[in-house]
């Protein structure tokens, strides 16, 4: 008798295998192998001996169980079936992870994921392998049952699920006060804090770095401006001494007594017109400061910090700061920015430089930084960078006697909001644990109208789906989170070292009380697809549709409040950037639901509760359809508009366009798109096809931006994000609604 193996090897039936497994089965029940199993176990294998015919050894498996069943020991038959289960399980995903390392170490299917990421660089293919691998462990053997269920039916989304299982957290705001004040240490040594302007720019990048190294998401400083500002003064004084001292010829008396001075006064009050001292010291540090903001820029884009390739993915927030000093900070970011990097001058990708517009501070002409908001717009103009963050947002709780609290955000869009445990809205030194994504449409397809099952949305029927799938989501955080608190701060040796999270001093034996200051966000995937399923028209073209989609919103966010209630932690709502989601989850739909009109029929789905970008509005037209939901995303949330280059020439119509969408819209963050084309040949930079109109050269980079942030040639972008790329309407080409 012959049996057919899984993998089609055919080998001669063994009829003790059979009667072996039979009796783990009773030993697994009775704790021994008695008479009674024995017996049996002999009496199956006989059985299945006597049929005297070629078998599929599953076939076999079947007789067993059914054998089993038919006896009165079914306890055994069960256990029998949960260790062939385990075995099924264990040889699928053997022979799964081996295939699929195979495809990553061998570049052979490469997506793109993350756009920051090479995957067919050596460290991108290891990277990508062992990430299969992780993400195979969080589902199997990790995370509950439903919840990974729901992962692979793509209701909901585990973001960066590779990091569950070493149980990484996402971002963090450094705080630079404690970085500054008493340097930091590596694993290899220890850097003394800054003593100048340019030693400080360097450790910013360096920080950055070694930051993004233990977590897996970004890094940025809620005000750069406030963190450099007193290191352009100890320049300063620096140059100012060199003046006294080789100009003037000033004695070491009278200089110590000159730094004494200007130490304990303000950088403004040392002007002195028509002193030759003073004249060139403020030339040395406007030198220093040029070069150093330059180098910043330079070192965040080459900086590699993890596999793949990858660059910090850091984040600047400034134009707040009012005093000499932190002006002079943000002049010279955005020259930097307005520069641009490397022997052609092209746009910087990182840092993602974000400004911050403040009534009273620099939002209008009499206001005392309205000149650093007119050079961001300059910069905004050319290089798309700074985005533009909301600082009188209804929800922004800034507090004007703490700069810790500005209203500030990361470059894909995650804000940080209140801490229930005592730091109220301060932000520095906090960030958002993990992001957990609710894939809307899939509710908007079982409940709808566009499967043809009903002529009316089952809202009810939504409603309760969308309440099970909520309590699922805070069941998924929880479980993510105690994972993440149960470290030790060894596994972060950096962050906890050098104090760069709030609550490093409550960590001893878990990291916990750092942890809990963070945020726990609910997002959201795909408003326009969902409504398209429920009524056949998405929220940017019905009014009825926009309405149920404003409450959709507005319940995740008052669920975010009853969790953070139950669960005595920071829950947020939370406008996802899906950049690998907007395809992975189209995917899953497809393959579930077939295509359906404008809901699974391209390769994208759309980014939170955005207009689609397909959809022909104007400008204002789009930031009216979008404005009323920005309030509910306490976790973070993105407004774009999509420009023509030429377009945004006009810097008078650009900042009309900010100006309208914060004073009269309460959007909280904004941002601009429009082609930036250069030549890597000449240099030549514009917006052209796949030719430069000035050498003919071919090798151009063409940067679009992904989700909060601009990534290399959009090219490499995921097929999803692709396609998004090439439907996106131009806003500023459609007049339709004005303000």
């Amino acid at each position: 008798m012959e049996v057919t193996k899984r993998d089609g090897r055919i080998v001669q039936f063994d009829v003790l295998k059979i009667t072996d497994a039979i009796q783990k089965a009773f030993e697994d029940v009775d704790g021994g192998i008695t008479e009674d199993a024995i017996d049996i176990s002999n009496n199956i294998g006989e059985l299945v001996l006597s049929m005297d015919e070629d078998m599929y050894i599953e076939d076999i498996q079947n007789i067993v169980e059914e054998e089993l069943m038919n006896s009165d020991r079914k306890d055994v038959a069960k256990a029998y079936i949960l260790y062939r289960d385990e075995r099924n399980k264990a040889r699928e995903c053997n022979s799964d992870i081996v295939k699929n390392i195979f495809e990553k170490a061998d570049a052979c299917n490469i997506e793109n994921s993350n756009a920051n990421v090479d995957e067919s660089s050596f460290s991108g293919r290891q990277q990508e392998a062992n990430a299969y691998i992780q993400k195979k462990v969080a589902l199997d053997y990790i995370m509950s049952d439903d919840v990974a269920q729901a992962h692979k039916e793509g209701l909901i989304y585990q973001h960066d699920l590779d990091s569950f299982n070493v149980a990484s957290h996402n971002c963090l705001n450094i705080d630079f006060d404690e970085i500054f004040k008493n340097g930091f240490k590596t694993r290899n040594g220890d850097v003394r804090p800054p003593t100048s302007f340019s030693t400080a720019c360097q450790l910013v990048a360096v920080a950055f770095q070694c930051q993004s190294q233990v977590q897996f998401g970004g890094v940025g400083s809620i005000h750069i401006d406030h963190d450099l500002a007193p290191f352009v003064k100890k320049s300063f004084i620096k140059h100012y001494i060199d003046g006294l001292k080789y100009i003037k010829g000033a004695n070491n008396e009278d200089i110590q007594k000159y730094k004494k001075y200007m130490e304990q006064i303000n950088m403004s009050d040392i002007k002195e017109t028509g002193n030759k001292v003073y004249q060139y010291a403020m030339d040395m540090l406007e030198r220093e400061g040029r070069q150093s903001a330059q180098g910043l820029y330079h070192n965040l884009n080459t900086l590699e910090s993890r596999q793949g390739s990858q660059v910090p993915f850091t984040s600047i927030n400034f134009g707040k700061d009012t005093s000499t000093e932190g002006r002079l900070v943000s002049k010279w970011l955005m020259q930097a920015s307005l520069d641009g990097i490397g022997k052609h001058n092209l746009t910087s990708i990182f840092p993602i430089s974000i400004f911050q517009y403040k009534q009273g501070i620099n939002a209008n002409k009499e206001d005392k930084n309205y000149d650093i908001k007119k050079l961001a717009i300059k910069s905004l103009s050319k290089r798309i960078y700074p985005n533009w963050v909301n600082c009188d947002w209804s929800q922004a709780n800034e507090n004007a006697d703490d700069v810790d609290t500005s209203m500030a955000t990361m470059g894909c869009r995650t804000m940080i909001g209140y801490d229930r445990h005592g730091l109220g809205y301060s932000r520095v030194g906090r960030g958002n644990n993990v992001p957990i994504t609710i894939i809307l449409p899939k509710l908007g397809i079982e409940y709808g109208i566009c499967l043809n099952k009903r002529k009316k949305a089952d809202l009810k029927g939504f409603n309760k789906a969308f309440e099970d799938t909520l309590k699922l989501v805070e069941k998924a955080l929880m479980e993510r989170f105690n994972r993440m608190a149960s470290q030790k701060p060894t596994s972060a040796p950096f962050m906890y070292q050098n104090k760069t999270i709030k609550g490093y001093k409550e960590c001893d034996e878990n990291v916990y009380n750092a942890l809990k200051h963070n945020t726990l966000a609910i997002g959201y995937l795909g408003v326009a697809e969902m409504c398209q399923a429920l009524f056949g028209k998405n929220h940017a073209r019905s009014k009825k549709a926009h309405k149920f989609a404003l409450s959709v919103v507005k319940r995740i966010n008052k669920f975010a409040e009853e969790a953070s209630e139950r669960n005595n932690l920071n829950f947020s709502c939370y406008a996802t950037p899906a950049e690998n989601l907007c395809k992975t989850a189209l995917q899953t739909l497809k393959m579930q639901y077939g295509e359906l009109k404008n809901i699974t029929d391209r390769e994208y789905l759309t980014n939170s509760h955005h207009v689609p970008v397909w959809e022909e509005v104007s400008i204002y037209e789009k930031l009216k359809i979008e404005a009323p939901f920005c309030k509910y995303p306490t976790g973070g949330c993105i407004t774009y508009i999509e420009c023509e280059s030429t377009f945004m020439q006009n810097t008078k119509a650009i900042e009309d366009i900010i100006d309208y969408a914060f004073k009269e819209l309460d959007i909280p963050y904004l941002a601009i798109n429009f082609p930036i084309d250069a030549c890597l040949e000449c240099g030549f930079q514009g917006e052209f096809d796949n030719k430069c109109p000035s050498c003919g050269s071919k090798e151009i980079q063409q940067l679009r931006r992904v989700t909060g942030y601009l990534t290399t040639d959009w090219h490499n972008f995921n097929k999803g994000k692709q396609a998004e790329v090439q439907d996106r309407v131009k806003h500023s080409g459609y007049k339709g609604l004005k303000k």
